[in-house]
């Protein structure tokens, strides 16, 4: 013991902090593995099956029924999944089957369309028939003949049938009034009755045949997008032959009021 001693005294100072370690790491190897051997490792809990799951489980009659049922469960859901999947599918077709049709009926315009044939022959019943033959003649520059307008019994509405390029067509106009909302519905209908479109106009509460605000709510393919188009296009061409003849007036009253010699006449 005192040999230890002495050769402990003789030992350096960075000499025995090294022991130090070393012993420190004696015990703490020493602690772990005491640790290991005596703590049990953690086991993971089994699960319990209860009584009636283990009498299910060993009875043959009833898990071979239980197997076909989930077995059909896991069917009925892949037809669930299926079906949602051609579901969405369909939902985006459709939808961008109505909004190819929305932008056509409004580039188009249309509401505007049906809103000016509604104004333009709200008031023909009330017209003599010296009127009524100068509106036809009027309506005729849009392919438009055969006009029949009667009130719609029991709406604040009419029922306009028409003839637009040899194919006859039905316009309901319904007014809505409400506190803040003033809106006219247009539904326009095949001679089947047969609804093709239904739009909502805002007229301009001034000018009346002005329409400040559109929507379209409901609209079908067909034939009849040609007739509207074609029908628009005319009502174009027939504003702008009336606003070059306005605005050729001032001419036609300088030519009343001046004469002019034979050179300004057109040659043959």
């Amino acid at each position: 013991m005192s040999h230890l001693l002495s050769q402990l005294a003789s030992l350096t100072f960075g000499q025995m902090i090294l022991v130090g370690c070393c012993i420190l790491l004696a015990f703490f190897f020493a602690a772990l593995v005491w640790q290991t051997f005596r703590i049990p490792r953690w086991k993971k809990p089994q699960k319990t099956i209860n009584p009636e799951q283990e009498f299910v489980r060993k009875d043959p009659v009833l898990s071979h029924t239980l197997n076909k049922a989930e077995k059909l469960e896991g069917l009925l859901q892949e037809d669930i999944d299926n079906l949602k999947k051609d579901l969405d599918q369909e939902r985006e077709s459709v939808t961008l089957a109505v909004q190819a049709l929305k932008n056509i009926a409004l580039e188009k315009k249309f509401p505007q369309t049906l809103f000016q044939i509604y104004s333009e022959m709200k008031a023909f019943p009330k017209k003599n028939q010296e009127a009524q033959q100068v509106d036809m003649e009027w309506h005729r520059k849009v392919g438009i003949s055969d006009l029949e307008v009667v009130p719609i019994i029991g709406k604040n509405g009419l029922s306009i049938t028409f003839v637009l390029l040899r194919h006859v067509y039905r316009l309901e106009a319904i007014l809505h009034h409400y506190a803040r909302i003033h809106f006219v519905e247009l539904s326009l209908l095949d001679s089947n009755h047969a609804k093709l479109m239904v739009a909502r106009v805002k007229p301009d509460q001034s000018l009346g045949r002005v329409a400040t605000e559109n929507a379209v709510m409901e609209m079908s393919n067909g034939e009849w997008i040609d007739d509207m188009i074609a029908c628009r296009l005319l009502m174009d061409r027939r504003q702008s032959e009336l606003s070059l003849i306005a605005g050729h007036h001032e001419v036609e009253q300088l030519k009343s009021k001046f004469k002019f010699q034979s050179s300004f006449k057109k040659k043959s």
